[in-house]
């Protein structure tokens, strides 16, 4: 199932005790008795029982078969976001691209699966049923689940207290150690109040609070998606050492301007896809 459940279902389910997956005609009938429901709730439920299944349909095509890719996605981009160089708004869309990307990758990556319609259609209470779904890894710096912690940190921010605190909290870079963000409570859990999980950004850092992003803002964030896996791995600023270590492996000057040119050319291409499109 990639796509999102209206919510009138999803309240009739938990109330009559039905699986909110289970669309039949049996139960669809019950359904329609029972609540009332309008012609395009049912017309939406009947097209998932029809739908052929589909693998996560927005993710990137040359990825799907890579269970690698989205564990390699959000190492990248977290690399960004560790970066004291990377500007604070920068930094919020770095992280809803990733739980973007959570949303939208295969089951077997470690991620939902959804369809830019499930994924913009996504509401608090289908989240919650959702997140015990999204994969786990070992290291803290590639777990989807601690990019998904860091959003709900963002959008719960933005929705309980104010754009200062979303600064500050874009300001913020995560700790460079194995803890693991999943594993700790929300600590802002007013994202269960917000309207959409995937939120317009402006170029101050405004989060829309009132709705969810528009479809081809989303596939301009699924570009960048594709862009940050393609290109190079990102290079952090230099950060200065009073005592420096010689390099475990030794490259030349030529070298190393070259690498640290292509991931700085990589890093400005994701941020003006992010930055455009809101």
């Amino acid at each position: 199932m990639t796509t999102a459940l209206p919510d009138l279902w999803l309240d009739w389910c938990s109330v009559a005790g039905k699986p909110t997956e289970l669309v039949d005609d049996a139960t669809l009938a019950l359904f329609s008795r029972q609540v009332g429901a309008s012609r395009a709730v049912l017309a939406s439920l009947r097209r998932m029982i029809s739908q052929e299944p589909t693998v996560a349909p927005a993710w990137p095509r040359c990825h799907k078969d890579n269970p690698e890719s989205l564990r390699r996605l959000v190492k990248r981009a977290t690399v960004l976001i560790q970066d004291p160089a990377t500007q604070w708004v920068f930094r919020l869309r770095l992280r809803r691209m990733l739980f973007a990307a959570v949303m939208i990758a295969p089951p077997g990556h470690g991620g939902l699966g959804l369809d830019r319609a499930g994924a913009l259609g996504l509401r608090p209470n289908e989240m919650q049923r959702l997140r015990s779904r999204i994969g786990v890894t070992p290291d803290a710096q590639s777990c989807s689940a601690c990019a998904v912690w860091s959003w709900l940190d963002v959008i719960g921010t933005n929705n309980g207290w104010s754009h200062r605190a979303v600064r500050a909290l874009g300001h913020r870079f995560d700790q460079k150690d194995d803890e693991h963000r999943h594993l700790l409570p929300d600590t802002s859990a007013d994202w269960l109040l917000c309207v959409g999980m995937l939120p317009a950004i402006d170029r101050w850092g405004y989060i829309d609070p009132y709705s969810s992003m528009h479809p081809s803002s989303l596939s301009a964030v699924i570009r960048a998606m594709d862009a940050l896996l393609e290109g190079p791995v990102p290079v952090p600023a230099p950060v200065l050492d009073p005592e420096p270590r010689p390099a475990v492996r030794a490259i030349s000057p030529q070298e190393e301007e070259q690498i640290l040119a292509r991931a700085d050319e990589l890093t400005a291409r994701v941020a003006k896809i992010l930055r455009e499109y809101g």
